[in-house]
């Protein structure tokens, strides 16, 4: 047992790690078509709490609400996209609520936040943090040393441009 992801050693990695079988075990949750709605960022958010809240405690747990969050996270912009972290933000400064009293609808205009008041807490993050320590600072290593000692990561892809340039002959 290692205390901290980066006290696993490099050599103890192995070459492939399987979430959804460990052991016969799923620690993974059900995947939610997003429909319509630009809510990747809460989606992913939503089931990594999930799966680590299975790997933490290895029981079946409530299936978390991405609606409650898109509506009441006013740092995101709801089906309008946003940043995973800042749920992060939110969930360690307030709580989740289960899917069954915030159920998603692939849709945020016209809904408030006000509709989930009597939700109750179903889970708290206590600390959500960079890999690596900061924006940037991860590796795949570190990736990998985080998801075997604490489970399911959530990632935000940053890809380059890619410019095209097209010519057109004067005739």
């Amino acid at each position: 047992d290692h205390s901290a992801p980066d006290d696993i050693p490099d050599e103890k990695l192995p070459e492939s790690f399987d979430l959804s079988d460990i052991d016969g075990y799923d620690f993974t949750s059900e995947v939610t078509d997003q429909g319509a709605c630009g809510s990747c960022y809460t989606l992913s958010f939503t089931q990594v709490i999930e799966s680590r809240l299975k790997f933490k405690y290895g029981e079946e747990t409530p299936q978390l609400s991405p609606q409650y969050l898109m509506q009441c996270n006013y740092m995101n912009e709801g089906c309008d996209g946003g940043w995973s972290f800042f749920h992060g933000f939110l969930a360690e400064n307030g709580h989740m609520v289960s899917e069954q009293c915030a159920p998603y609808k692939a849709e945020t205009k016209g809904h408030t936040c006000t509709e989930y008041t009597n939700c109750t807490a179903e889970a708290k993050v206590l600390d959500s943090y960079f890999i690596g320590g900061g924006y940037g600072q991860s590796s795949e290593k570190k990736m990998m040393k985080e998801l075997l000692r604490n489970g399911m990561v959530n990632g935000e892809l940053n890809v380059p441009r890619v410019f095209a340039f097209y010519t057109e002959g004067i005739l």
